[in-house]
């Protein structure tokens, strides 16, 4: 689907159906477009050809298919998006209360979710649109008398991921941002006869202690539903990477999207103009069959009159360079400007010091979407806390993006300089701890006293039983000895 940013000539949008966008929707539906055309694949483009790769003048219908068909997406953008919520949850989300939680948090949206699979689903979609949100729910137990009843009935509360184009509108108390109507839209898919399903368009209507639920049919709006809840607001939470307003925002990477779009169009030409350059054009110079045709192949030949010619052209290779060093150079712009949009990194050589002040001081996407999504879980459970009537547990995101995962040959220099005396046992293994050899939360003392052998041992029982991961940080690190020596420092 398209997002139409068409806003009517009055600036209003009046309506006695649910199902219409405010105008601060209307006014992000655009953003959400680019976004969608970027991270739904070169499929989704394909279909939205007409937007994104228009029809050249004097194209005809036949070519411009061709050209559409052979066009591929690079997903820059999403890969970006990826690797973001990637790094955020590189250490899982520290949950710390009443064992209530510690059990609920292995299924948070009731649908087998754990906390870190659902807070990755709602990175990735805060950073798609700009924000996304979570709706605590909590379904009331059928003939339960009390709380201690619909616990033993297994009823809890549950997370429900909620994207920013599934939000038409809102309304709040004027001069505060205390949420007095939301509107959900989204499809439920029901059965129909013995095999088949017909799907649903439906709006929720929330309200402080209740909600209405609408359904869209053929010809009219149907009230289908309505029901309480024991909360006082709306336990709706919104989680934003770019945030303008309630439930307003803009996606924190739209610069980088369109210049992935542009790339994908650029691409598209390129891959079009090569095709139809290695298929040289044969030319008959002086040919006067009155026919208008030739056959050409292995076993034919050309009768020609004496004086003419027969010959191939085909482009010049060096004709696409210019295209070619376009592609590179949107590519380049996007990695640098990726990384340092995310990361609040430049690739420029500096100090330690300067690098822990500019990292003190950053206002990168990942730094504000982390403590977005910390501050957001935390009223989330506060919410679900309400509901059960017990404290809410503490929730801790890691923002420690400087990192630094060490690698086979980063061990192997260190444990050498352990051995030649040059570092202590016990520096040696706070250095594999911070480059994550070593488990996070590991007692350097315990471990040394409990082994009772060598660092290096401990060391090599580590790289042994530890399945390493990615190094994710290779790109942001110019050189890995000027890298070794900053941790040798601190």
């Amino acid at each position: 689907m398209v997002y139409s940013a068409n806003i009517p000539p009055t600036g209003a949008v009046v309506s006695e159906s649910p199902f219409v966008r405010s105008l601060e929707v209307i006014s992000m539906m655009t953003d959400w477009s680019v976004m969608a055309a970027v991270t739904r694949g070169t499929n989704y483009l394909r279909d939205l050809c007409e937007t994104y790769l228009p029809q050249e003048p004097r194209e005809d219908d036949d070519a411009y298919q061709t050209r559409v068909d052979r066009s591929v997406l690079s997903p820059y953008t999403s890969r970006l998006i990826e690797t973001a919520a990637g790094a955020i949850l590189r250490k899982p989300i520290h949950v710390e209360g009443d064992p209530y939680w510690l059990d609920l948090i292995q299924n948070i949206d009731g649908l087998g979710s754990n906390i870190n699979e659902y807070a990755r689903r709602a990175l990735v979609s805060s950073l798609t649109y700009g924000h996304s949100a979570i709706l605590v729910d909590y379904p009331a137990a059928a003939g339960a008398m009390n709380l201690a009843e619909e616990r033993a009935m297994g009823r809890r509360p549950y997370f429900v991921h909620v994207d920013a184009p599934q939000i038409w509108g809102w309304r709040k108390e004027p001069g505060t941002n205390r949420l007095l109507q939301v509107r959900i839209h989204d499809y439920d898919v029901r059965p129909l006869n013995d095999f088949g399903e017909e799907q649903i368009e439906q709006m929720r209507v929330i309200y402080p202690g209740r909600y209405d639920l609408y359904t869209l049919g053929q010809e009219e709006v149907e009230y289908t539903a309505s029901g309480n809840y024991s909360l006082p607001e709306i336990p709706l939470v919104p989680i934003y990477s770019n945030r303008r307003g309630l439930l307003i925002s803009q996606p924190a990477l739209l610069d980088i999207a369109n210049l992935n779009i542009t790339h994908y169009q650029r691409q598209a030409d390129l891959i079009h103009a090569l095709h139809i350059a290695a298929m040289p054009t044969l030319v008959l110079e002086g040919w006067d069959d009155t026919t208008g045709s030739a056959t050409m192949g292995v076993n034919y030949a050309i009768a020609m009159q004496p004086g003419n010619k027969a010959y191939y052209v085909q482009a010049d290779a060096t004709s696409f360079e210019a295209q070619m060093n376009e592609l590179q150079s949107l590519e380049s712009q996007m990695s640098t400007l990726g990384v340092t949009k995310l990361f609040g990194q430049k690739f420029v050589a500096e100090s330690a010091e300067a690098k822990r002040i500019d990292q003190a001081q950053s206002n990168s996407v990942l730094s504000i979407i982390s403590q977005e999504l910390e501050s957001a879980l935390n009223q989330a459970f506060e919410f679900a806390a309400q509901y059960v009537g017990i404290d809410a547990p503490e929730i801790t995101v890691d923002r420690d993006f400087d990192y630094y995962r060490l690698i086979g040959q980063d061990v192997s220099v260190l444990t050498q300089l352990n051995q030649l005396g040059k570092i202590s046992d016990a520096m040696l293994l706070e250095i594999l701890r911070r480059g994550e050899v070593l488990p996070d939360n590991i007692s350097i003392e315990d471990e040394m006293e409990a082994a009772g052998k060598p660092a290096v041992a401990i060391v090599e029982d580590a790289e042994t039983t530890e399945e390493p991961g990615p190094d994710l940080s290779s790109e942001m690190t110019p050189n890995r000895v000027d890298k070794l020596i900053e941790l040798l420092s601190r």
